[in-house]
């Protein structure tokens, strides 16, 4: 951040405007993408200037051009709740995708929100859980709230599963998959839900799943349903594992 941009922000937090404005429109024309993101955010807003939502578009898509994170965060939110386009919900996904590239938090949850509404497709729902997890793990209050075991720190424990840790990583997984079978399924099945593996860690080891059909969406976090998937996975392993769900 250059000085001229401290000075527009300084103004802009103080509500002078005007001067922000005059500050971002000079270092537009220089191409200061930042500056052009911001003049996208004015006019959505309606800050210092009528309301007007196609020449906030039309900045936010030249700031675009520099793959510039809070122009494609925004973009992504025009095209997903309708604001002055039509809803299209592909370029909305293309947009907050983007934004993703560059660590944009708010990016990350609402694309890992829209991926994880069709939790039957392997690849999106692990790209959505990725996002959720990494919005949660930025601090993002809602992706926490999504997440069981965020919050849960791995026990120090010397009583490690050295047998379990021996075996290569296809027999892990074999031994895993069969535990979520016998254990965990069955009780989500007959709830109208189910579960599905999405990523196995081995250093330091973590198991990453999502909740499918009546149980996707719901927050488990809280729930005991959690603590019974955590506690059949640390006697078939041991208590040095850590467990993510959505």
């Amino acid at each position: 951040m250059n000085h001229r941009d401290k000075e527009a922000l300084n103004a802009y937090k103080i509500k002078d405007y005007q001067t922000a404005i005059e500050i971002w429109e000079e270092e537009a024309k220089c191409q200061n993408h930042q500056a052009m993101a911001n003049l996208g955010i004015v006019y959505l807003k309606g800050e210092g200037v009528p309301k007007d939502l196609a020449k906030a578009k039309y900045w936010f898509e030249e700031a675009s051009k520099y793959d510039n994170d809070s122009a494609n965060y925004n973009l992504a939110l025009m095209y997903q709740t309708k604001i002055g386009v039509e809803e299209d919900v592909p370029k909305a996904i293309e947009y907050f995708r983007r934004a993703v590239k560059q660590n944009h938090t708010g990016a990350n949850f609402r694309l890992g929100i829209l991926l994880l509404q069709d939790r039957t497709n392997p690849e999106q729902v692990k790209e959505g859980f990725n996002c959720i997890l990494t919005a949660g793990k930025n601090g993002h209050p809602m992706a926490r709230a999504q997440i069981g075991g965020i919050d849960k720190p791995i026990k120090k424990t010397t009583d490690l599963n050295e047998d379990f840790r021996s075996k290569s990583n296809k027999i892990q997984l074999e031994i895993i998959e069969d535990a979520l079978s016998r254990y965990v399924r069955p009780m989500l099945i007959q709830d109208g839900g189910n579960i599905m593996m999405i990523d196995y860690i081995e250093e330091p080891m973590e198991i990453r799943l999502a909740y499918q059909g009546n149980c996707a969406g719901c927050s488990m976090a809280s729930t005991t349903t959690y603590d019974l998937i955590q506690d059949t996975m640390t006697q078939v392993i041991d208590e040095g594992i850590r467990l993510y769900i959505i």
